[in-house]
């Protein structure tokens, strides 16, 4: 036979002997349950404010700078590493690759800002419009402008990304290459004049990418003049 349920409403005044009990022994164990289910919640809450949480990324900031001065003793090439934007800007990421599989030597250097925007740097030694492309492949040369005295051709994405990729927008420009102009050799671009080339990128704002591009204009001044 199955056992009769209990129900909470019940009016144990109403019940006596052994049914009461029963139904004084249920209520007891609904109000366990329920008084265990609130301790559990309130210790939960009490963790979550009492744990401090940080309010900057956990990454550690990379020594952007000794990273370039290394790949310039290295390589022999100027490597242009602009200033830091603004306060709580930080470098994540900074390599030498002085041997790629498409035989065009680069320097890249990225940052990320207090909002977890992003910037990034590519420098490219003796390159060509056709390593560019590939570079920014999906984007196409929109405009140009001059910040600083330098000029800079706009490449912006054909396609609206949501949320936007790192080089749905990119600023490029070039120079003439310090190191291999100067030993009178002909680079990748089939001109008599080498070409080196810098690409900014990211998802930072306008206003900052404009910021960042004087930045890398005077880097790249003080590089070159070397």
């Amino acid at each position: 036979m199955a056992a009769t349920r209990i129900r909470d409403d019940v009016d144990l005044s109403k019940l006596e002997g052994e049914e009461r009990a029963k139904a004084r022994r249920a209520r007891q164990t609904l109000y366990n349950l329920l008084y265990s289910l609130a301790a559990c919640i309130g210790l939960v809450v009490i963790l979550v404010i009492a744990v401090p949480r940080p309010t900057q990324s956990l990454l550690k900031a990379v020594a952007y700078e000794q990273v370039a001065a290394s790949a310039h003793e290295s390589s022999g090439n100027p490597i242009v590493a602009p200033e830091l934007l603004g306060e709580g800007w930080y470098s994540n990421s900074a390599r030498w690759n002085g041997k790629p599989t498409d035989g065009v030597a680069n320097w890249y250097v990225g940052f990320v800002g207090p909002k977890n925007q992003y910037l990034g740097l590519t420098q490219a030694y003796v390159s060509n419009q056709t390593w560019l492309v590939l570079q920014l492949k999906g984007n196409i040369p929109t405009g140009t402008t001059t910040i600083d005295g330098r000029h800079w051709t706009v490449w912006q994405s054909g396609t609206k990304h949501d949320p936007v990729l790192t080089k749905d927008y990119a600023m490029v420009t070039e120079i003439p290459s310090a190191v291999h102009n100067a030993a009178g050799t002909q680079g990748n671009t089939g001109f008599s004049q080498a070409t080196d080339q810098v690409i900014i990128y990211g998802t930072a704002s306008k206003a900052e990418f404009k910021e960042f591009a004087l930045l890398v204009s005077q880097a790249i001044e003080k590089e070159y003049q070397k």
